[in-house]
């Protein structure tokens, strides 16, 4: 198992990114801190949303720590973690220009992410 997550930390490092964000948005609603009562994230941080960034996280944990190599796995894995943060990218993105903001670090983290997983899809 180790030698897997030594060749796959990368995978390892987004199942964990995206853990924090379905974190991130149970503790913003624990909270109510939270300022996206009109944007799409209004929708995006509800429980059954938060359980499918969970589930996500969870298939590309298990892609990481076990090195699936049969069904298509991997590239349901990088499409569902590609369809993910591209929704909260453009979730966030959407949410700044409702608040007349250029770009929160919310915007930005996910916009990395989301960057570096295209980059890794296509240059591995």
């Amino acid at each position: 198992m180790f030698d897997n997550i030594a060749k796959n930390r990368f995978w390892f490092l987004k199942a964990l990114e995206t853990y924090s964000l379905a974190i991130y948005f149970i503790v913003k609603r624990s909270t109510g801190t939270f300022d996206w009562a009109h944007s799409p994230l209004a929708v995006l941080d509800d429980p059954p949303f938060i359980f499918a960034l969970a589930v996500v996280g969870t298939i590309a944990l298990v892609y990481a720590l076990w090195d699936v190599r049969h069904l298509y796995y991997k590239q349901t894995m990088t499409g569902t973690l590609t369809f993910v943060w591209l929704v909260f990218f453009l979730s966030f993105c959407a949410n700044d220009a409702l608040q007349c903001v250029y770009l929160s670090f919310p915007g930005i983290y996910s916009f990395f992410v989301l960057v570096g997983i295209v980059v890794e899809i296509k240059w591995e």
